[in-house]
């Protein structure tokens, strides 16, 4: 599907939510991690990551420290994305932060989903017109 300049809207809206979805996972490990002593939270720079995602880059490892760690490749997130935080107290998650990013990474990812569900709905729409 074409869109405006060029741009696969689709894609885009794809790749967006995509990208919101990691960001939500992201921040729940954050959250759960609230009474983890000297945990560092992570967070997603989430334009940057949209853009590096629509650029075709962007593949990320997690680092293994130990053998039985799992080898995990995140496709979405590029490595400049990840942006580590921290405060000089004991545990470095602020939960009303991590809370309001969950929501903020979750509304988008709804907007993204129900803008990708309405133009397929015009697409069905117009070629059972074309019938």
């Amino acid at each position: 599907m074409a869109g405006f300049a060029g741009v696969d809207t689709t894609r885009l809206l794809v790749a967006g939510m995509k990208v919101a979805q990691d960001a939500v996972r992201v921040t729940a490990n954050n959250i759960a991690n609230v009474e983890t002593p000297g945990y560092n939270p992570v967070h997603v720079d989430f334009q940057r990551t949209l853009r590096e995602v629509i650029e075709g880059r962007g593949t990320f490892a997690l680092r293994r420290t130990r053998p039985q760690h799992f080898d995990v490749t995140r496709q979405y997130l590029g490595a400049g994305s990840l942006v580590r935080t921290s405060k000089n107290d004991y545990n470095k998650v602020d939960i009303e932060e991590e809370i309001a990013n969950l929501a903020d990474f979750r509304g988008k990812y709804a907007v993204y989903s129900s803008l990708v569900t309405k133009q397929f709905s015009m697409v069905k729409s117009m070629l059972s017109q074309a019938r």
